[in-house]
């Protein structure tokens, strides 16, 4: 058995030595030579904050004490550099502070911490290029568009009582609805943090990469959107009936995939009795894609950018048309989507009440012809009443109603030849879908 130090002081050693070498190569990448340290001066700052702060009883204080040794001979190495009308790049001072506090880290955080940490450092390090693609892209509207965002996941939610009031106008209010007022935010932030990231995939990280990855990405983001983008598209390049047809069913895939993981995070034990059936769905819309997409050649480049860009521009909520394009994270998107989840989940609730189970399952199939996720979500976390079969009844048969819809999209804005190519496989994908719901849930 090993003593207790020996683990963190030879983890504490090889994070130094990799992040030492991550330093040199990106320096030789740069081109630069005359820099700050060595390898061994990395491994010898993992091994100075290591020891120090082991020291007996005074450990935190000779570790403070030692950073603050370490500083003078960084400033003078910076302020040299700055004479020398050098970059006045930060990396080598920061690298080598950040290496100084490995060792306490490997102390008193579990191993992989460290790891991530080191590994962290290595990957911003060497992304300098792609990180400053990535920023150029933002547009300040999306950055403001995701602090909003992290305000209400991470400061509104957690303000907002888990019990609905029970006096006043509110109590009245809340006393009608299924649902309390964390269950609606919380909806809110999930279903919102889905789509963005689709959107971000789509937009930023993979802009020009084709229609069938149009359809897979646009598929998180909203299946309808993709579907549409991906019809009209049809039409403005004859021709690539086939490819178009295979990104559509492409999306259908995700939009599966989509509702596996809403119901996971919602009702996971759910996910344990319909999980099989939505991947079986899921894998059959992708295998018929892939059949459609057999004999058709690589897109062209015109044709992969336009589409690219035009799934950009149509990230809609399904159910919208094109003109409604927004970011899925726009404070007014969230709260619109707030308004339709407490609006479907009384529609629930009184149809639940007056028509039983019957009424819930012609329910699930009009929702389907429009926006299915404040339906699905209501469902999976509302107080209706209802057991979790019929729960998962009525999300299977809200997708095959959907499907249906993005038949009757493809029609109308498609060729002929894709809407026929993608109709076989979403008619067949509602059909399935029916058919279990009814027989098998």
């Amino acid at each position: 058995m090993l003593p207790p130090q020996v683990a963190p002081f030879l983890l504490t050693l090889a994070i130094s030595t990799l992040i030492g070498i991550g330093l040199r190569d990106y320096y030789e990448t740069e081109k630069k030579f005359d820099t700050f340290g060595t390898v061994r001066t990395f491994v010898f700052f993992g091994m100075l904050g290591f020891m120090l702060y082991q020291l007996p009883g005074v450990g935190q204080i000779a570790f403070l004490l030692g950073m603050a040794a370490i500083v003078p001979f960084l400033l003078v190495y910076y302020t040299n550099k700055l004479r020398q009308k050098k970059s006045p790049g930060l990396i080598g001072v920061l690298i080598a502070l950040l290496t100084y506090t490995t060792g306490p880290v490997a102390l008193n955080q579990p191993h992989w911490f460290l790891v991530l940490f080191g590994v962290s450092i290595l990957f911003v390090l060497h992304s300098k290029g792609r990180i400053r693609q990535f920023t150029d892209r933002l547009e300040t509207g999306e950055v403001v568009t995701a602090c909003k965002f992290l305000a209400i996941a991470g400061v509104v939610l957690p303000l907002i009582p888990a019990l609905p009031p029970t006096v006043g106008v509110m109590g009245e209010v809340f006393g009608f609805l299924p649902v309390t007022p964390r269950q609606i935010w919380m909806a809110v932030v999930i279903t919102t943090t889905i789509s963005y990231l689709g959107y971000v995939l789509q937009t930023y990280l993979f802009p020009r990469k084709g229609m069938l990855l149009t359809g897979l990405i646009g598929g998180v983001y909203s299946s309808t959107v993709a579907v549409l983008v991906l019809a009209k598209k049809s039409k403005r390049h004859p021709g690539h009936d086939q490819e178009a047809a295979a990104a559509i069913l492409l999306a259908v895939s995700m939009m599966y995939l989509r509702l596996l993981v809403l119901v996971a995070i919602f009702r996971f034990t759910s996910a344990l009795t319909v999980g099989p059936a939505l991947l079986v769905l899921a894998g059959l819309a992708a295998a018929f894609a892939l059949w459609i997409r057999r004999d058709q050649g690589a897109s062209t480049p015109d044709l992969v950018e336009e589409a690219a860009l035009e799934a950009v521009e149509g990230t809609v909520a399904e159910g919208e048309e094109p003109a409604l394009r927004k970011n899925p994270l726009e404070i007014n998107s969230a709260l619109f989507f707030a308004f339709m989840f407490v609006a479907v989940s009384l529609a629930t609730k009184y149809v639940l009440l007056y028509y039983k189970g019957m009424g819930l399952r012609m329910l699930s199939f009009v929702v389907g012809c429009s926006d299915i996720t404040p339906f699905v979500v209501s469902v999976l976390q509302g107080n209706l009443g209802i057991g979790t079969p019929q729960i998962m009844q009525a999300i299977i048969i809200a997708s095959a109603s959907n499907n249906l819809l993005k038949v009757a999209y493809t029609y109308m804005f498609g060729t002929r030849r894709t809407a026929n190519l993608a109709a076989m496989g979403m008619v067949t994908l509602a059909g399935l879908s029916i058919v279990y719901a009814i027989f098998a849930l």
